[in-house]
């Protein structure tokens, strides 16, 4: 499910904020998530991006191998070459791929709300980006299982509204 959906998001931002993938056409992308353990293959063919569990994929051009904060970080826009100085991802293989990756991450993730209030409309847009960035807060305070954190704040979004760190913690 994570892999489909991650599939369909970087294909449709592809499509919408006209990103240029031709320079990694043909290019099979390995990424290493230490934490949680997830291992992805970005297989570029044909102008799209397949994303396949590594183990199903060999040859790989480039292997990232990084934890959540730096992976967050990639996304976020901050440049590969600020994270390999921090020595906070390892690169295996051609580090050109791997750059055109990270440009590629940072370019998709310049306004996402933006892309998304085309279909919903501003203020729901703006709603989502919050929620978006409440969830990755919470995340990044919460020592304990991350989706143990994402379910108690949805029971407290359900259960008690007016407590949820959506709604500013509201309560008397």
């Amino acid at each position: 499910m994570l892999r489909l959906s991650l599939e369909k998001t970087l294909n449709r931002l592809i499509d919408t904020c006209d990103i240029d993938i031709e320079t990694l056409e043909g290019k099979k992308i390995n990424l290493q998530l230490t934490e949680p353990d997830i291992a992805l293959a970005f297989v570029f063919t044909n102008s799209r991006i397949f994303v396949i569990k590594s183990n199903e994929v060999s040859n790989f051009d480039v292997t990232i191998k990084l934890n959540k904060d730096a992976f967050l970080s990639l996304i976020g826009g901050t440049s590969l070459d600020e994270l390999l100085d921090n020595e906070e991802v390892v690169i295996i293989g051609n580090v050109k791929v791997a750059k055109k990756l990270s440009e590629m991450l940072a370019m998709s993730s310049q306004d996402i709300e933006e892309a998304i209030a085309h279909y919903t409309g501003d203020i729901v847009a703006h709603q989502i980006g919050k929620g978006i960035r409440l969830a990755k807060d919470k995340l990044d305070s919460s020592k304990a299982n991350p989706i143990e954190a994402i379910k108690d704040e949805i029971s407290t979004i359900l259960i008690a509204p007016s407590r949820s760190h959506f709604f500013g913690n509201k309560a008397p």
